[in-house]
């Protein structure tokens, strides 16, 4: 811990500094150390200060977007947002220390054997004093890091905590820069308040600060591009190329040129950006997935296909494997494509085929129509026309009887079996039902060899008329086979029998419905409230509410928990006499000695209407509270 009288000599030192610039925490396993030292050479804040202080970054992932807070880009973005006139940062690597120093025109790395010529390199850049050795800090690592955590903080850092509580900058005022210093009570810099306007869904508030911040530090840049492309402006596309012309550090930027790049079809502007980002971040495997499009779309298959593989190697991806199929297809390499599309087709969450589909489209090369049905099969999709298609144009290639093997396959049997009817998806069984309540069917799909892709339909009918039908579309991986599923759901208008239908393509199943009354316990059950009393205890059980005395059993417990409840209202609010409403002249605790039927029913149909006046809240409390708000 530092005393008194050490803590009032580093606020002086650190006065002259006035905090003309910040050392963040190194990175590494003496990192606070290191950048203690470094600190305290240069009279700047404690780091342990900034490990509890430097803020995210306004958009989500914050540094991780810029490919992390220790790299050149990191760097920047730390010394905007903080508004320090420099900030410096470093991380342990092996046989060396590397060290970033950004200022607002730009950021300088450097890497050094020992921390010493760090320090030299410093003096040379006009930071350290000449001529001065790097300090030794009098603290351990294990202390510091302590210090960073907030634990057993000394007045300095006990301010930091203050300051992200909300209780004011205390000490830090004058040793952090200003803007930092705002930023934690609550006063956003531009960049800060245009994602806060895009949170609350304020679309042309955000565009309209975005493009102020176009002219701004790399920080309000970067924003605005990000503002721009969230909400499909297409101002985008030139925000991304200004950004990475002013902020040539940032892979984020080059990535954003590559993608205005590949929607304005300049496949060697996307390469090129590309290049220049994967110079940045070297083993971001998107970026080598898209350097294989952008080499496709030049026409430079080899380059193609080499990068897709480094894309694979860094990270399995359907994209990348995708790509590497067409690219082996179009050479010819049936082995090498299929290979590449069966490892697609395994990765494939869903998302991805369709683009994969669509790449083929446009490619007349033997193996590129075979694959287009290959893939268009396991994905659920029709394939026969594609089989045939190929037969047509080439009935002597090698696979022509691969494909008339397809096209003659007899079609699997498509199942559906419904599993269960629900008020809530995935919860229990549910019938017999009652008016007002919405059906969800629970179903299993089962198709050989694959599912096909079809709507996934409820229709309910009385007396053989239609009376609600929904329907939505299904996204699943390709190479499934069965698949379990909620359908959607339908809402019983009134009492008597009816039939619910679900169908999957030519698949159905017919269940007759008979539809109670409508029912109380029921409907707070499906609005996810749960009846508890004082004690916190369940009045029903699920199984209970949803069984043909629900009603009757929420009612009748409901009674006695009010009447136990009684004793307990001696408040002069609560046996007071009610000025107005239904029990106008009674009091609260009458109403709880002699609860009535009629009473609890008309309690419940009111949270039916206003779940929130149960909500978390006991029913008898919920109960006084409406008692004595009622008029």
């Amino acid at each position: 811990m530092v005393t008194p009288r050490r803590f009032l000599a580093l606020l002086l030192l650190l006065g002259l500094g006035l905090a003309q610039g910040l050392v963040l925490p190194f990175e590494g396993p003496q990192g606070f150390r290191l950048a203690q030292a470094f600190a305290q050479g240069l009279k700047a804040p404690p780091p342990t200060l900034l490990a509890l202080l430097l803020p995210d970054l306004p958009w989500r992932s914050s540094y991780d977007l810029a490919g992390g807070l220790y790299s050149r880009a990191g760097a920047r973005l730390a010394q905007a947002a903080t508004g320090a006139e420099w900030v410096l940062l470093g991380k342990q690597e092996e046989g060396g220390l590397r060290l970033f120093l950004a200022r607002k025109d730009g950021v300088k790395e450097g890497r050094f054997a020992t921390p010493d010529l760090a320090w030299l390199w410093l003096q040379g850049e006009g930071l350290a004093q000449r001529f001065s050795a790097l300090p030794h800090p009098s603290l351990s690592e294990e202390e510091l890091r302590a210090l960073a955590q907030g634990e057993n903080p000394d007045p300095l850092h006990q301010s930091a905590l203050d300051l992200k509580e909300g209780r004011g900058s205390g000490l830090l005022e004058g040793i952090l820069p200003e803007r930092l210093l705002l930023l934690w009570q609550g006063k956003l810099p531009p960049a800060y308040q245009a994602f806060a306007l895009l949170s609350q869904g304020k679309r042309e508030e955000a565009l309209k600060l975005a493009e102020t911040l176009l002219k701004g530090d790399v920080l309000e840049k970067t924003a605005a591009e990000l503002v721009f492309r969230t909400l499909e402006d297409p101002r985008w596309k030139e925000a991304a190329r200004t950004l990475a012309q002013a902020f040539p550090e940032l892979p984020l930027a080059w990535e954003e040129v590559s993608f205005a790049a590949f929607a304005d079809e300049k496949g060697e502007e996307a390469r090129d950006a590309l290049l220049k980002a994967i110079r940045l971040r070297p083993d971001y495997w998107l970026y080598w997935t898209n350097l294989g499009w952008a080499y496709y779309l030049t026409g430079d298959l080899p380059r193609a296909i080499l990068a897709s593989k480094r894309a694979v190697e860094l990270m399995p991806n359907a994209t990348a494997y995708y790509n590497l199929g067409l690219f082996k297809a179009i050479y010819g390499d049936f082995l090498g494509a299929k290979a590449a599309y069966d490892r697609a087709l395994r990765l494939d969450e869903g998302e991805d085929f369709p683009e994969a589909l669509k790449d083929l489209e446009g490619r007349t090369e033997p193996l590129a129509l075979f694959f287009r049905a290959y893939v268009a099969e396991r994905a659920g999709l029709p394939a026969k026309g594609l089989y045939q298609a190929f037969l047509e144009t080439h009935p002597r290639h090698p696979l022509a009887q691969a494909a008339r093997r397809a096209l003659h396959q007899e079609e699997g049997r498509l199942a559906l079996e419904v599993k269960k009817l629900s008020l809530i998806p995935g919860d229990l069984e549910a019938r017999p039902f009652h008016a007002g309540e919405a059906v969800f069917p629970e179903v299993k799909l089962t198709g050989s060899p694959y599912l096909p892709r079809h709507e996934l339909q409820t229709l309910l009918y009385k007396e053989g008329a239609l009376v609600a039908q929904e329907k939505k579309p299904l996204g699943f991986p390709p190479l499934t086979a069965a698949l379990e599923e909620v359908a959607p759901a339908v809402s019983l208008p009134e009492p008597g029998r009816y039939v619910l239908e679900v169908r999957y393509g030519e698949a159905q199943a017919l269940i007759p419905l008979e539809v109670g009354p409508e029912s109380l316990a029921r409907k707070l059950y499906a609005l996810g409230l749960e009846v508890r009393d004082l004690s916190g205890n369940l009045l029903l059980t699920p199984k209970e509410t949803l069984g043909p005395d629900g009603d009757r059993l929420l009612l009748e417990r409901t009674l006695e928990a009010l009447k136990e409840a009684a004793p307990l209202a001696t408040s002069a609010r609560l046996t007071a006499p009610l000025p107005q409403g239904p029990y106008a002249g009674k009091s609260v605790q009458e109403l709880l000695k002699n609860p009535t039927l009629e009473m609890v029913r008309s309690f419940f149909q009111k949270v039916v209407e206003a779940p929130e006046l149960l909500a978390d809240n006991d029913v008898v409390n919920a109960l006084v509270n409406w008692l004595l708000e009622s008029r």
